[in-house]
């Protein structure tokens, strides 16, 4: 795909001239002139008049391919230059903010700051043909005159190591990513529950043992959990950055602006923590060891003690404000059992929040005595957490305003649009990714500041940032598919200015940034190109519409009996329209007579149910509550992907709903879709129970059947979508009662996730 997205691109180049120059990034401002723009030569210098302009100077002899020797101000005329320029009547525009005007006499680069220099010629790059490396003698820029500045202050991208351990080269590579977008926090997550990956001299144990596992047969890493250690013949997975090695990576960003935060797990996600060190697991009234929960035991000294020495080398590393202590997804189950920890929630009359937040704030008053400040998941609001401590709001759209109301500084992680680890597309295509549902457009929608919040609370929003976990990226190749190109929407709501966006526009300025990204040889996701087939169905005529589309710009072309498109003989796709009957439907997407990929299918399945009256018993929860009851008869299965907002997802509670007809009629058959991923606490249901009324009143049982399978049942984070069907002797009705027993599994939540009920 790497290939043809290059072939595509990079064959169908226009004349510099009639380019637009498009930013991603959009700028503030843009004005293209008239006329010749400025050519850069062999005589082309650059110009500068302070050393910090040097970062700026540095990338700019990276993306231009000729030779631009570097001269100072006060040495003397120059002809044709890149001239760097500190202005503080631009400081309106902050010191990342910057002017750039491209005119036949030069290339004028002014700002309050050397940030604004640097981010004037990542613009720059874009504004140079994307084939300019291949140009030897000149190349043409267009005359226009940009001004600019960010709209956050924070603009981040997070990686996790801990679940993949990711080589310095691509680390700093993943940097140079975030510069070129104009992003400047590299959230660096390097601990969790299974690897540390940090070297910590007083503690050597972390890293000797802690940075490595055991790697299991048809296990996820996650998935039996057990340290490596030395002497141990069976094979091993991990590693860990040296703190030469973190010195190095800092230095490396700090040339770009980039500001490295490490994040350091407490009091919970630490197993391998835990397996290092196995006296900081809380003990009962017997002092015999509880259950490794990652978890440390709060009312253990030592506990804060090796937390504390781990921070005093984390703060010699990194020069960052701010500090991140994970606080996320705390079990709280062994301070319960602990005997220790009970007596000290009796003395201090705590909760078992509040002995969390007693952790947490512990480490907040640490950081601040050190010169440093708190930032952690927004869990750590349980309990009464320090005023002086920031939040990380991982949680739904639905709840900023509420967490923001709290009153902490917030950076908004938004899981439901900015968490790239979910799915780019619904494609069958798509690679193992954690079940969620973030495609391109709906990255690039998200607003950040909830409609109808008050001044004082939308001050507190930092800014914005991604998060990619890598339980589905094992090597860097995926988290580039996984970054790309997702990173460009999370640019646009990072810097642009609020209500300036256009989804057509940034569609059209995809096109060259896509030829960028090829340049750079960077494992770009083709889910953008891949064609989304959509159903809507008339619940009056009891037809479809389908609509076919993609989120970049591409042709369409379609069949509806099966077989595989073409471009040469199948339909090029114009507008929506209808079916009266079941089809299956098959597209492909072509971009300048290449075909974009394999073909997408979905099935068209019109059935008695369709458009019918639906009451559930068992409600979903909201945030699977899809199109509500209408979702189990509007004709659109939900696919393989669950948290692509097609499913109900009904937790702890049977399935019960009752289909309701306008007028008797005769079914013989009745099917449920569902599907399972039991490694995320969804199953297929136990059973189904069918029954039929005349009357909608007086219910007659006609048929059950016992979902029969090997237990306890393995989990896995294999998907499996299954149409459970039942069939029975005709009979006429008016309404159809379909009931589905949860599993029952002690411990642990279950979800029924159903799309469709089939009446047949």
């Amino acid at each position: 795909m790497l290939v043809l997205l290059a072939g595509i691109f990079f064959g169908c180049q226009n004349k510099r001239s009639l380019i637009p120059v498009q930013v991603i990034p959009e700028p503030l401002q843009i004005r293209e002139n008239q006329g010749t723009g400025f050519i850069v030569g062999s005589e082309t210098c650059i110009v500068i008049s302070d050393s910090i302009m040097l970062p700026a100077v540095s990338l700019l002899q990276k993306i231009c391919p000729l030779q631009l020797p570097v001269r100072w101000e006060n040495e003397g005329e120059y002809e044709s230059a890149f001239v760097f320029k500190l202005d503080q009547t631009l400081d309106s525009l902050s010191s990342e903010g910057y002017s750039l005007c491209v005119s036949p006499q030069n290339v004028m680069i002014r700002s309050a700051g050397p940030e604004g220099l640097f981010y004037a010629v990542e613009t720059l790059r874009q504004i140079f043909p994307v084939n300019a490396e291949k140009m030897v003698d000149e190349i043409s820029l267009p005359a226009v005159e940009i001004t600019d500045s960010p709209r956050f202050l924070w603009r981040g991208v997070h990686l996790d190591v801990s679940r993949h351990f990711m080589p310095v080269d691509f680390i700093k590579k993943y940097i140079d990513y975030l510069a070129m977008h104009k992003l400047n926090v590299f959230h660096w997550h390097l601990v969790d529950g299974i690897g540390w990956r940090i070297e910590i001299k007083s503690h050597p144990e972390l890293t000797d043992v802690g940075a490595w596992r055991v790697v299991k047969e048809d296990k996820m890493p996650w998935q039996d959990f057990e340290v490596w250690k030395a002497g141990d013949e069976r094979p091993k997975y991990g590693g860990f950055y040296t703190q030469e090695e973190i010195k190095e990576i800092v230095a490396y960003a700090r040339e770009r602006f980039i500001t490295v935060l490490p994040e350091i797990e407490l009091p919970g996600h630490s197993e391998t923590v835990m397996q290092c060190y196995p006296e900081l697991i809380c003990r009962d009234a017997r002092g015999k060891s509880l259950n490794n929960t990652g978890v440390y035991c709060a009312s253990n000294p030592a506990s804060y003690r090796l937390l504390e020495d781990v921070l005093d080398e984390i703060i010699d590393l990194f020069p960052s404000e701010y500090i991140h202590i994970g606080g996320d997804e705390v079990g709280k189950d062994n301070w319960v059992k602990c005997a220790a920890c009970r007596a000290m929630m009796k003395k201090n009359h705590y909760t078992p929040h509040e002995l969390q937040s007693h952790f947490v704030n512990h480490f907040d008053e640490y950081l601040k005595s050190k010169g440093r400040k708190l930032i952690g998941w927004h869990e750590i609001l349980e309990g009464k957490l320090s005023p002086s401590a920031t939040i990380m709001y991982w949680g739904g759209e639905s709840g900023v305003a509420e967490h923001l109301q709290k009153g902490h500084p917030m950076v908004l992680t938004t899981g439901s649009h900015l968490y790239f680890d979910h799915y780019q597309s619904l494609s069958k295509h798509e690679p193992k990714a954690f079940g969620g549902f973030s495609p391109l457009q709906k990255v690039y929608n998200y607003e950040p500041v909830p409609e109808g919040l008050d001044e004082q609370h939308s001050a507190l929003i930092m800014g914005v940032q991604a998060n990619l976990w890598t339980e589905y990226m094992p090597d860097p190749k995926q988290v580039e598919y996984m970054l790309f190109p997702r990173i460009a929407a999370l640019s646009e709501i990072a810097w642009q200015a609020k209500g300036r966006k256009n989804w057509a526009h940034f569609r059209e300025k995809m096109e060259p940034m896509m030829q960028r990204y090829q340049s750079l040889s960077v494992n770009v996701a083709p889910s953008a190109f891949r064609p989304d087939i959509q159903f809507e169905l008339d619940t009056t005529t009891k037809q479809l519409t389908v609509n076919l589309q993609t989120e970049l710009i591409a042709d369409i072309y379609y069949t509806l009996d099966g077989s595989e498109p073409d471009s040469a003989k199948s339909t090029l796709f114009t507008k929506p329209f209808t079916l009266d009957q079941s089809a299956l439907i098959k597209a492909i997407s072509v971009k300048n007579g290449r075909t974009m990929g394999p073909s997408e299918e979905k099935q068209a399945t019109l059935h008695k149910a369709c458009g019918a009256k639906v009451e559930i018993q068992s409600m979903p929860i909201q945030k699977y509550s899809a199109k509500g009851a209408f979702t189990l008869v509007d004709a659109d299965f939900g696919g393989d992907k669950w948290g692509n907002g097609k499913w109900l997802g009904i937790l702890d509670t049977d399935f019960s709903a009752t289909i309701i007809f306008d007028q008797p009629i005769s079914v013989s058959k009745i099917g449920m879709s569902c599907i399972e991923e039991t490694g995320a606490g969804i199953y297929f249901p136990a059973g189904l129970e069918l029954a039929v009324s005349e009357d909608g009143k007086s219910f007659q049982s006609i048929k059950s059947w016992k979902n029969e399978r090997e237990r306890p049942i393995a989990k896995t984070s294999d998907i499996q979508t299954r149409t459970f069907s039942l069939d029975f002797d005709p009979v006429v009705c008016k309404s159809i009662q379909i009931k589905a027993p949860v599993e029952r599994i002690r411990g642990e939540g279950v979800f029924i996730f159903v799309d469709e009920i089939i009446a047949e």
